[in-house]
């Protein structure tokens, strides 16, 4: 008599976990695949909103849509940039901070600091600009608005008569950043600020 294979046999004997774990990674399989597929169909709705929007209110539509996505992110910046063009610094400073406390890793972070200081230099607050500046080089040492942000910062020192921290800004400008293109803007700054 021929004796059944081990494979046969390992089944009759582990049939049920067999199939429990069979049914189990093809649920799963399923289950994954309608969030993957529900994810995509949602960025790209979120993303044709973005593309179809061009006011404030549309905007805002699909931030509260779409509150963390991608087309969200970009949606907040073009509030706050529009807040910011219509001289509602509050507004746009408020827009800027939803932007980091939802964004905070996003490439473009740094920019919501820079329109912070923005809009606060722009209602006579140098003080708070100066802070936001600050903030955004201490949170976002390498990102791409850090020279320019110090850029800012030291314009801003010029005008309030504190040459000295100007130049040391400059400075640190063309050492920790020399490949940056703010670079050749130092230059031109450092030539009009007296040693």
């Amino acid at each position: 008599m021929i004796s059944p294979p081990f494979f046969e046999i390992f089944y009759r004997q582990y049939r049920k976990p067999i199939l429990a774990v069979s049914c189990f990674i093809v649920t799963l399989s399923f289950i994954i695949g309608g969030i993957l597929f529900w994810k995509r169909l949602e960025r790209l709705d979120a993303e044709s909103l973005l593309s179809h929007a061009t006011s404030v209110e549309q905007w805002r539509v699909l931030v509260d849509r779409y509150p963390r996505s991608q087309a969200s992110a970009n949606a907040l910046l073009l509030i706050a940039g529009a807040q910011s063009q219509k001289q509602q610094w509050e507004a746009s400073c408020k827009t800027y901070r939803e932007f980091l406390k939802y964004f905070p890793h996003h490439p473009l972070a740094i920019s919501s600091y820079i329109g912070i200081a923005m809009n606060k230099d722009a209602s006579g607050n140098s003080q708070e600009a100066l802070s936001a500046l600050q903030q955004a080089v201490a949170v976002y040492p390498k990102a791409y608005g850090a020279p320019e942000a110090l850029l800012f910062e030291a314009k801003i020192m010029t005008r309030l008569g504190k040459k000295e921290e100007a130049n040391r800004l400059l400075q640190t400008i063309m050492t920790q950043y020399p490949d940056s293109l703010v670079s050749t803007l130092v230059l031109k700054q450092r030539e009009k600020l007296p040693q």
